[in-house]
């Protein structure tokens, strides 16, 4: 086996993990990757929250 085929097979292995939240994810080496969310977090991602105006710029 040669190095790049090594690298490779270490690039594609993806091991699955879990949060103790409840969240599945696929650890992929250089980034995790969310397979299933738990309640909580998609509360968290969708909820609606209340307008707030941009600050105006105050000069002297």
């Amino acid at each position: 086996m040669t190095k790049t085929e090594n690298n490779r097979q270490d690039f594609d292995a993806s091991k699955e993990g879990k949060l103790p939240c409840g969240c599945i994810y696929q650890d992929k080496g250089w980034i995790l990757m969310r397979v299933n969310e738990c309640e909580y977090h998609h509360r968290k991602r969708t909820a609606k929250r209340p307008y707030r105006p941009k600050a105006e710029c105050v000069r002297p």
